[in-house]
């Protein structure tokens, strides 16, 4: 695949809660914002705008992710934390360094599809089996509780 193929949100990746799903669907639009630059229209500074925009906006979406894992209860919680940690120093490595606009465009191609399709679709899907197991529960609870 080459490092001018965009990623492409589907449908699948959603987890049912809507402020977390802008948020992955924002973070796929910033990683196209790459493949749209031009190494010979556009300059470092450009690039560098995009990767601290993208950086800035996943320790947001973290915050954001962990906190409402918080709030459920979610038990793969610290999991979690710790994976989101590994993307911020990962995307930290791919920020500083030097390299031409091609290398960096594959590198954080890797990297969306790492912190992105793969986490979502494999780990970010557990909060929404969780929040789902979690409404079942409550509900079939509700339902004994009403038969009594």
């Amino acid at each position: 695949m080459s490092s001018d193929t965009k990623i492409q949100w589907d449908d699948s990746y959603s987890i049912d809660v809507d402020t977390i799903d802008n948020q992955h669907k924002n973070l796929f639009a910033l990683v196209n914002k790459l493949y749209d630059l031009d190494e010979i229209k556009n300059t470092k500074d450009d690039l560098k705008k995009i990767l601290y925009e993208f950086n800035d906006y996943i320790n947001v979406h973290f915050a954001a992710e962990e906190k409402y894992m918080s709030y459920i209860g979610f038990p793969e919680l610290e999991q979690q934390k710790e994976t989101h940690e590994s993307f911020r120093k990962l995307l930290i490595e791919i920020i500083s360094t030097p390299a031409k606009l091609e290398i960096i465009k594959t590198k954080m191609r890797v990297f969306a599809k790492r912190a992105l399709i793969d986490h979502i679709s494999n780990e970010d899907v557990k909060i929404k089996q969780f929040k789902q197991q979690k409404q079942e529960s409550e509900e079939k609870e509700k339902i004994d509780k009403s038969e009594v």
